[in-house]
């Protein structure tokens, strides 16, 4: 009998004259919706970089979500499938904890700042000599090193798309890819963030019929759900034979290992609830602090439920029409070309190329934003006109797509800076994260944590200096290496994140805090949680009033968990033949997102009711 991969490798074929067609008008259309915004995107870098802060919640989501999607992510999410079964898939999942603190406390500090980059945030925080030495330091190494390696690794994922989805032969590839990028940085040049949210809106919208399309095809293609969950029951050696949603925790070789769960449960989600990078220009970006709330919240419910569940769909349906393919991430463009036809095919490409783009530009931007707002405005010229800072941003963002370039070049050692950065960032965003929570953190213990961070995950990674300490602390095999075993990543995570913790707090408290009439201003516009900053507060001549009290912050997290929580489990549930515990939990998802949308009103009643008290104290005065 002739196995299902044979037949679908034989009516795989290149794209047709009407998917070129498809794909070509939707690269010119968003080329002249992003460049209707040039205008609006020239009027100063505040317009340039975060829309004139304007956006209401659900455009700022939706071009959130079309950014974050990207080109690899649905290619990286089926690959974990694939190997080990949807419970893999929690490495993806998991930032939805950040995703709940970040939607009723973090995201609406931020906001009420009103900056224009992360970066700007450190010198409201702190004074002295030292602020603009941290400011300079964060944002070169943002610009210069980060955003760029984020950059690289999405146009290396093109590079699959072009191979697997559009079928161009080698030396085509570059090019093609190129011309994409090309067309996605004159729109960025031109219309600035504002491009970038009204081409991202329409892309989310593109995105998202045509990854749930593939997954309807999919499905029909193996025989319908019920056929699909039949026969993956069946492959007895494949790990997620199962279909298990939750996770699987143990030491089995396609386990989570506990380490890994420590990691990824409690440790690695840190940087969506800090709400930092780009994730921070899109919420600076919003009409208020009360669109910024509602705009990670929705968010969070588009970006793991609804975007990952067809992603998952297609990976299940693979493993039945390529069940013996070695290259997992090739998995998904080619069930693309196998299940679709002429025009279908071409508006999956097309939904591709519009993740790509829309993740591209927004890097573009939002490292083009550090360059000109910390670097450029800050330490080189700083009393030139509007018209000058808009053309250095632009000259910044085509320095941004340059320096992507170089990296994506250098294909071979990204998998490696990944694997670092997943390790180092988390001690980076603790610091941040304290910034915020500690009000005792001064300059000094925020940069020598931030050093740390670095320098000793360099160590530890590259320089393997730990492994031998490590493999006695934690009676580990000789042949084990703790810089590079998969299993103990997480445990990578806790010790670099607690020797951090250590040095910031010991540096903090040696020294002296941060002048506390700095302290009170930034207390007075940012309104952090008053139990976290009762020394600062406690020396203002306000009533202070923080709607973020502590009980009320833990209540608002865990609705707002479990409503995206039991959204991912209902779809799943309902997808994979279990209804009755499916529509439970879309219940639970229903009555937690109502119950949370209405504290995050009532909170922000109370937060206008203490604005107008205080503006009504500005005019007496």
């Amino acid at each position: 009998m002739i196995s299902m991969q044979v037949l679908a490798e034989a009516h795989v074929q290149a794209l047709s004259l009407i998917d070129w067609v498809i794909v070509a008008v939707f690269l010119l259309g968003s080329m002249c919706v992003g460049l209707i915004f040039t205008k609006k995107a020239s009027q100063n870098i505040s317009s340039f970089f975060v829309s004139g802060r304007s956006l209401p919640w659900y455009v700022c989501a939706m071009a959130w979500v079309a950014s974050g999607f990207a080109s690899d992510t649905p290619l990286w999410v089926s690959a974990r499938v694939r190997e080990n079964g949807i419970q893999d898939v929690w490495v993806y999942w998991a930032p939805l904890i950040g995703f709940g603190l970040g939607a009723v406390l973090f995201a609406r500090l931020w906001r009420r700042l009103g900056v224009i980059t992360d970066v700007e945030v450190l010198e409201n925080r702190y004074s002295g000599k030292l602020a603009p030495i941290l400011r300079f330091w964060e944002g070169g190494s943002k610009a210069i090193f980060f955003c760029p390696l984020i950059i690289g690794w999405v146009v290396k994922a093109m590079e699959v798309i072009a191979r697997e989805a559009m079928g161009l032969p080698e030396e085509y590839r570059v090019v093609t890819t190129a011309i994409v990028v090309g067309l996605g940085l004159v729109m960025c040049m031109a219309a600035g963030l504002w491009g970038v949210v009204a081409t991202g809106t329409i892309q989310f919208i593109l995105a998202t019929i045509g990854t749930i399309l593939l997954a309807i095809m999919s499905v029909r293609y193996v025989g319908g759900l019920d056929a699909m969950v039949e026969q993956l029951s069946a492959m007895k050696d494949w790990p997620g034979h199962t279909l298990d949603i939750a996770p699987s925790i143990g030491s089995g070789a396609t386990q989570m290992s506990v380490w890994n769960a420590i990691g990824i449960f409690f440790i690695f989600w840190w940087g969506a609830a800090y709400c930092g990078d780009y994730a921070a220009q899109r919420i600076l970006a919003c009409k208020d602090s009360k669109n910024s709330s509602y705009c990670v919240l929705f968010t969070s419910i588009l970006y793991f439920p609804i975007m990952a569940w067809p992603w998952v769909i297609v990976a299940l349906c693979s493993m039945i029409v390529f069940p013996d393919l070695a290259d997992h991430d090739s998995a998904y463009p080619k069930m693309m070309v196998t299940v679709l036809g002429p025009g279908l095919r071409g508006v999956l490409v097309a939904a591709l190329i519009a993740a790509f783009i829309s993740t591209v530009t927004t890097l573009f931007n939002w490292g083009g934003s550090y360059v000109v707002n910390d670097l450029y405005k800050r330490f080189i010229v700083r009393d030139a006109t509007t018209k000058h800072y808009v053309n250095v941003s632009r000259i910044a963002t085509l320095f941004m797509a340059i320096l992507g370039g170089v990296i994506s070049c250098m294909a071979d050692s990204i998998g490696q800076l990944l694997q670092i950065c997943w390790v180092i960032i988390p001690g980076v965003i603790v610091v941040g994260m304290m910034r915020w929570l500690w009000w005792r953190l001064n300059t000094a213990g925020d940069l020598a944590g931030t050093v740390t961070a670095w320098v000793f995950g360099f160590a530890l990674l590259l320089f393997k200096v730990f492994d031998v300490p490590a493999r006695k602390i934690l009676n580990l095999d000789p042949e084990i290496e703790f810089s590079t075993d998969g299993d103990l990543l997480g445990a990578r995570m806790i010790f670099l994140t607690a020797i951090v913790i250590i040095v910031s707090v010991t540096v903090s408290l040696l020294g002296k805090p941060n002048d506390i009439e700095h302290l009170k201003k930034f207390v007075k516009k940012s309104r952090p949680p008053k139990f976290l900053w009762r020394p600062v507060i406690d020396q203002m001549d306000i009533e202070y009033h923080s709607p973020e009290t502590f009980w009320r912050t833990m209540l608002s997290w865990a609705l707002a968990v479990i409503s995206v929580g039991s959204l991912v489990f209902a779809i799943g549930k309902l997808l994979l033949g279990e209804p009755m515990l499916g529509l439970g939990c879309l219940a639970i998802f229903v009555i937690s997102t109502l119950w949370v949308v209405m504290r995050i009103k009532e909170d922000f009643k109370h937060e206008q009711e203490e604005m107008q008290h205080d503006v009504d104290a500005d005019i007496v005065v």
